[in-house]
This record gives structure tokens, C-alpha cells and sequence, in this order.
């Protein structure tokens, strides 16, 4: 293994008998994935990453072989994945292989966010304590070549309000909504990223991994995972590629490029939540498997064993219990109106009230229902201030994505929800997560629908960016020839435009319980709304130049026929020279007459001669470029 990489170390995670991870109650499997553009995996490569070289490439990398042969079946279970015959997307292996590896996570006891205006800061005993997470990581081919690189990590939780709140801070880790830059945070060149040495952003900042002897931020150990796998990948596809694509003999790979592959292929771009600060290109997997928070987000009668309706199932109660957990919360501090203040005492008063006996609760014992709820609130919108919602807040954020029908909602499988940086599943167990998170760390039905979601919004951002540039192409260029605007829109429809429909996944799912969320996951992340976009856009700009090019047609035709008129003129004159021949013969200087049909003729024919050569210079030179 690389020495830059944390060794492995045992954890918490339970193992059975013969060395499988067992998936239990309350544990959560998150995916952090981050996309690798075609152009870019092309620039490090030296030649584009074909399907069928990645296809005879698979099987000879490392464990690759059998994350296909494990989780392969399982994806063509539920998704018709062939393309002409053949599947042109491929799960690899990294350079740990399929052994997990166990890291140490620490976040701090007192977490400081703003929400709408207002700066909040929540002491909690018991949060920053030691975690033992589970590692896993992986990389998932494209159809177009580009690359997709996945850290998945499962954390075995508690109900308790501290790991409620920890649950929150990993999401933030990845989308930092709701944090910003102190007031005090000195004038920046250029955007904070989150592998500076400090971005001023707690939950990236404060956020550490503990391994191999090593202590981090989040960020700089994906890095580092990155630029070890990333180099290590691409070295040995540079051995495979074909002689013709500048492909090595095997055994002699090229030497990787100095730097980091993390800053060179992983795009950053802004994050509009934090004003001043680039995130990685990435979007979130979370996977619940956890009977209590299913059975509150999917109740049955006990009686009938029926679904309770969504709009009811929190009514009894519940209204009183926010109350509670408001009720005496916000305290101004002292030095600022701005700021309201979650101290250990408030958890101890707020606890406290759940016993008949008033006795005071850790913040390490099980919260209470309502908070279960506000928390699954907040989680599945990116919210760590969960505790500030009312009750119409709670039941919108936890209207799911699916089910959405009375039917689906009686199969009761599991319950997904999205927001736009992530997709969030819970279930009460799950065969298939059994089956594959020993291969990728989580479930490979859910992992499906966000990988083919997230490549499908990257792949439609650079459509939609190359449909900008086509548009600006054009306008710069109007001064010019149309035919310099057909060539614009002839490369844009042979290349991005072909490029997007060809490796652009259309919903392949056999199910409705994959396909309407695929289909819904399209909408949220904002895919077809932009495609729509896009081509309305183009067809309009090419809509202008054919009317450009019809009114210019007509006066075409009309310059033609001032053309003809003049050439009609200049034949007239032709005839008066053909007189002027014949009285140039006869031509006498003492007699005064020939002198005036000279002069008439002379003056005839050098203003025939000015109309036409202007007439051309006006057409061929200034008229076409109007």
C-alpha cells in the first residue's frame, strides 16, 4: 500500500465468521462521489477511454473482476443496461482493494452555523467523541470515458441527540449549507477550496480523520486516497491502451505526472450556499438501514396493520413535543442579538421532561420521537437546524420521493427522498445491501440511480455550457459570412449535441420502484429542465440566422436584378463605343461636331465603367458583411 495512505486498523463494524461485514440496525452507508469529466480522464491519458478498452482492461485490475462478478448481477436485475449487444459501464477497483479500512472521525463539541441571518451555536456533550468508520472505495467507468470515484463509509450509530447531530455534520462535510466564513476572515485572492490548510468553514475544517498515525481534515484524507488511486488507475490503463493511442508495453507504465491528481481532474465549482468557496464536483449516496426511523416515516396502524396517512402520523403529540424542545432554546447571548445558544444545560432541561420522574438525561441516551422526526426533517433537506421548524415544515421535508401512491406506500420496501446534492434512502433491512457491501459499501440498487443521475447532470452541465459558447460563437461572428455560422452549428449538432443523446442514460430501470425515482431524480436535479433549456435556446439562435439568411437571400435577388440593370446599361454603352469606332474613323479635329460625339462617348463610358466596378466592390465586399 501507498505510505502515504493510513494503514488498516480494526474497527467496530461487525464481521462474521468467515471475514464478511454483517449489515445491521441503526447503520448508516454513505457514498461520497466525485466525477471525472471524459475530457479530462482523455488529457491524462493521452487518448480517449474507449468502453472496449476498459472492458478487456477489467478484468486484469486488481479486484475488479469481482466487484463485477458480485455487484454486476445485481445492477442487471433491475436495469436493462445493454447498448448493441454489450454493457459499456464498468465498476473498478482501487488500490486497497476490496479490504475495507477502518478511520477514526472526530468533530468538535460545539458546532456554530447561520440560518437566515441568524448565528447559532449548539454545545453538546458527548458529540466529539472517537468514531470508528468503515472505508471502502472504488471507481465506476462511463460509457463516454469518463470516470466516477466513490469513498463509501458506514458508521453504526445510536438514536442519541449527539449522534443525530454527528449524522448531520458528515452530510455538511460534503455540502456546507448553512456555514459561512467568520466575520474576521482576512481578504482571500481567490476562492476558498476545502484542501487549503483552512478555509474558515467549520464543518470542513473541524471535520477530522484519524489513521495510520495520521490526523486530517475530511477533505485532504479523500485526497489523498484520490491521488494514490488516481495514479496508480491511470498508470495502469496508459500499460493497456493500443500502441496507436500512445499505449506502453506492459510492465514498463508510464510515470505518473508530479502533482496532485485530486487538483488536476476533479473539477471545483462554486458553491452557492457559502459565497466564496469551491466544493469538488460530487453528489451524496446516503443509505439508512434502521427500523425505528423507517416505522416513523412509514407507520401501520397496530390493529390493521394498515398505512397511516402521511398528513396524520405526527398530529398525536407531536405539536406538544416541539413546543418542549423549543420552549426556553433560544438564548441571546450577551454580546449580539444575532445568536442563540443550545447549551449542554438545555439538553439536560429538554431530556429531562420525556421521564415521568424529571430525572436529567445524557445527551448520549436516545432522543425523544419528536426530535427522531425534526432530525429526519432537517437531514433529508441538508438542515443541521432541525430543531428550528414547525410542524408544516417537518411534514413538507418528509413528503418522500417514493412512495407516492396509497399502493406503494403499502408494499412498504423503503422510502427515498433527494435533495439537490443528494439522494437518501431508509429501509428496515435490505438483501441486496447484505449482498454488495462487501463489494461497494452499500446498497447496489440506490448506488444505480445515483450514479446514472449524477453522470447524467454532469454530462447535460457541459451540454449546456458548449450550447453557451455556440451561441456566443455565432453572435461574435455575425459580421461574417453565414457560412461561417453553418459551420458553427454543424460542429455543435456532429459533437456535444450527438455526444450528449449517444451517452446520455435514458431511464433503463425494469421497475417502477427504481424507474419513477430515476425519473424523479431527473426533475429535481434540475436534468430536463436544462435540456429543455439548451434546445430552446439553440433552436432559436439557429431559427434567427435562417431568417438572416432569408432576408438576405431576398436582397440577393434584388441586388442581381440592379446587376442585370446595370450590365443592360454598360451593353448600351457597348453600342455607343461600337458608334464611336466608326466616327473615330471619320473623326476630323477641325470640325466641331466630332468632338462633342467624342466627348459624349468618353463621358458615356467611364460612368458605365464606375457604376459597374462600384456596384462589385459594394457586393462582394461591404454587402456581405452587413
Amino acid at each position: 500500500m501507498n505510505e502515504d495512505l493510513p494503514s488498516m486498523q480494526n474497527g467496530a463494524v461487525p464481521i462474521d465468521d468467515e471475514g464478511n461485514e454483517r449489515c445491521e440496525d441503526k447503520s448508516l452507508y454513505i457514498t461520497l462521489s466525485m466525477y471525472v469529466s471524459e475530457a479530462k480522464v482523455a488529457a491524462a491519458l493521452g487518448s480517449r477511454l474507449t468502453p472496449r478498452i476498459v472492458e478487456s482492461f477489467q478484468p486484469r485490475y486488481l479486484n475488479s473482476r469481482k466487484l463485477r462478478d458480485a455487484v454486476d448481477p445485481l445492477f442487471n436485475d433491475i436495469a436493462d443496461r445493454e447498448r448493441r449487444g454489450r454493457v459499456d459501464d464498468f465498476l473498478l477497483g482501487a488500490l486497497g482493494g476490496q479490504k475495507p479500512e477502518f478511520v477514526t472521525v472526530e468533530v468538535p463539541d460545539t458546532i456554530v452555523w447561520t440560518t437566515e441571518g441568524t448565528q447559532s451555536v449548539n454545545t453538546l456533550d458527548g458529540l466529539n467523541r472517537k468514531r470508528s468508520v468503515r472505508v471502502r472505495r472504488f471507481w465506476y467507468a462511463h460509457v463516454n470515458g469518463a470516470l466516477s470515484y466513490h469513498v463509501s463509509l458506514r458508521y453504526d450509530y445510536t438514536h442519541s441527540i449527539a449522534d443525530l447531530y454527528f449524522l448531520s455534520l458528515l452530510q455538511k462535510v460534503a455540502a456546507p449549507k448553512e456555514f459561512a466564513f467568520p466575520a474576521d476572515a482576512p481578504a482571500r485572492t481567490r476562492a476558498a477550496r476545502v484542501t487549503d490548510d483552512r478555509t474558515g468553514i467549520q464543518a470542513i475544517d473541524a471535520v477530522t480523520v484519524s489513521a495510520g498515525g495520521k490526523r486530517m481534515p475530511f477533505w485532504h484524507y479523500v485526497r489523498a486516497c484520490f491521488d494514490a488511486d488516481a495514479a496508480h488507475l491511470l498508470d495502469a490503463l496508459r500499460s493497456h491502451l493500443p500502441a496507436s493511442a500512445g499505449g506502453k508495453a506492459r510492465g514498463r507504465p508510464k510515470k505518473a505526472a508530479s502533482g496532485s491528481n485530486f487538483d488536476t481532474l476533479i473539477q471545483q465549482a462554486p458553491f452557492i450556499e457559502v459565497p466564496g468557496l469551491e466544493m469538488p464536483v460530487s453528489r451524496l449516496l446516503f443509505f439508512f438501514q434502521d427500523k425505528t426511523f423507517f416505522d416513523q416515516l412509514l407507520p401501520v396502524d397496530p390493529a390493521t396493520l394498515e398505512p397511516v396517512q402521511r398528513g396524520t402520523r405526527m398530529d398525536e403529540g407531536f405539536g406538544t413535543h416541539c413546543g418542549q424542545c423549543l420552549d426556553g432554546a433560544l438564548h441571546s447571548d450577551p454580546d449580539t442579538d444575532q445568536t442563540y445558544r443550545l447549551d449542554a444545560g438545555f439538553w439536560s432541561r429538554l431530556l429531562s421532561r420525556q421521564q415521568a420522574e424529571g430525572t436529567p438525561l445524557a445527551a448520549t441516551a436516545e432522543a425523544p420521537e419528536a426530535l427522531r422526526y425534526m432530525f429526519l426533517a432537517g437531514f433529508n433537506q441538508n438542515i443541521i437546524d432541525f430543531l428550528n421548524q414547525d410542524s408544516s415544515e417537518v411534514l413538507d421535508s418528509l413528503d418522500p420521493i417514493y412512495p407516492d401512491t396509497e399502493a406503494q406506500e403499502a408494499e412498504r420496501k423503503f422510502i427515498r427522498y433527494a435533495n439537490p446534492r443528494a439522494m437518501i434512502t431508509y429501509v428496515q433491512s435490505s438483501r441486496s445491501l447484505e449482498t454488495a457491501n462487501d463489494y461497494i459499501g452499500t446498497c447496489p440498487y440506490a448506488f444505480l440511480i445515483h450514479i446514472l443521475s449524477m453522470h447524467n447532470e454532469f454530462l447535460t452541465r457541459e451540454y449546456e455550457d458548449a450550447a453557451l459558447q455556440l451561441v456566443s460563437d455565432v453572435r461574435a461572428d455575425s459580421a461574417s459570412s453565414l457560412r461561417e455560422a453553418a459551420r458553427h452549428f454543424y460542429d455543435f449538432r456532429t459533437g456535444p449535441y450527438e455526444a450528449y443523446y449517444r451517452d446520455r442514460y435514458m431511464n433503463i430501470f425494469r421497475y417502477d420502484t427504481e424507474g419513477d425515482v430515476f425519473e424523479k431524480m431527473t426533475q429535481l436535479r434540475g436534468i430536463a429542465r436544462r435540456n429543455d433549456y439548451v434546445e430552446r435556446l439553440v433552436s432559436n439562435v439557429e431559427s434567427q440566422t435562417r431568417d438572416r439568411e432569408a432576408r438576405m437571400s431576398k436582397r440577393d435577388e434584388s441586388a442581381m436584378s440592379v446587376l442585370l440593370g446595370a450590365l443592360g446599361v454598360f451593353g448600351l454603352f457597348q453600342l455607343m463605343f461600337n458608334w464611336a469606332d466608326v466616327l473615330n474613323s471619320r473623326l476630323s479635329l477641325a470640325n466641331p461636331g466630332d468632338w462633342v460625339a467624342l466627348f459624349a462617348f468618353c463621358t458615356s463610358a467611364l460612368t458605365a465603367l464606375v457604376l459597374v466596378v462600384g456596384f462589385t466592390v459594394w457586393f462582394f465586399f461591404f454587402r456581405n458583411r452587413s
